[in-house]
């Protein structure tokens, strides 16, 4: 059985750096020069109040949204964005793509495929696996994530957290070097919302490299390596979890915490 944690190229160094990262949109700056880097088998989670910029972050990292500057390194590839320049080429965003699985706050699933041809579409027209191969990886990963027995169903007949499971088989099925999870569980309530958290939990005990936005407090230091804090577009602080969290250093840390934990 294949492991859905393993890339297909052993040798590719597996970390991520995102260097120098801005986003601004006319005279909003949603991100500000931030820098980021993520070693393998590392779960870091960015944490911090709405309209923080962390989302928007993530999304400059597979460059869903295009950094206005900044640097993306992932495994062997590397994409560069300079004010006034020429943006990256079509095929240098697919090779960086390729390497990030993301899974969103909605599922964004086909409602008209099942499960298992939801997980099974992508292998067959990025890797160009077989049909018969993808359906057999997808059903694996469909195993794996506690949901065989809705191989046939439609996203309509699952629930939400079981929707998000499979989209979580979904960006796992490409065998990315990194996985992005943005707010996971925030369209889930608190009881579906705990079984994606579990599936994610096993992942990062299994070696899953990620970058987790988050507002679930417990998961963030339990299951973290690290935890990074952004305010306005930047980061105001990063470190050992538990230390954050029982003792923040900046005032910002302090306030936004103070308001969510023990909610």
């Amino acid at each position: 059985m294949n492991d859905p944690l393993a890339n297909a190229d052993e040798t590719a160094p597996l970390f991520l750096r995102a260097s120098g990262i801005t986003k601004t949109y006319k005279e909003h700056r949603a991100v500000d020069n931030v820098t980021l880097e993520i070693d393998q088998g590392e779960v870091v989670s960015i944490i911090g109040p709405s309209g923080a910029g962390k989302s928007t972050f993530l999304r400059c990292i597979n460059f869903l949204e295009m950094p206005t500057e900044g640097t993306v390194s992932i495994g062997k590839e590397s994409v560069a964005v300079e004010p006034g320049s020429r943006p990256p080429s079509r095929g240098d965003l697919a090779a960086i793509r390729r390497s990030v699985g993301m899974v969103f706050q909605s599922f964004n699933l086909f409602p008209h495929l099942t499960a298992l041809r939801n997980i099974s579409l992508a292998q067959e027209r990025v890797l160009e696996r077989s049909r018969e191969e993808a359906d057999e990886r997808s059903y694996q990963l469909l195993k794996r994530v506690g949901l065989e027995a809705k191989s046939k169903a439609y996203p309509g007949q699952c629930s939400g957290g079981q929707q998000q499971r499979i989209a979580i088989a979904r960006a796992l099925a490409l065998d990315p070097l990194v996985m992005l999870f943005d707010e996971p569980t925030s369209a889930l309530d608190p009881e579906v919302g705990a079984e994606v958290l579990s599936v994610m939990r096993e992942l990062a005990d299994e070696g899953m490299t990620a970058i987790v936005v988050t507002h679930e407090m417990a998961f963030a230091r339990d299951v973290s390596d690290r935890m990074v804090v952004m305010v306005d577009g930047s980061v105001v602080e990063e470190g050992e979890p538990h230390k954050i969290m029982s003792d923040p250093s900046h005032e910002r840390t302090r306030k936004f915490l103070s308001a969510v934990v023990g909610r």
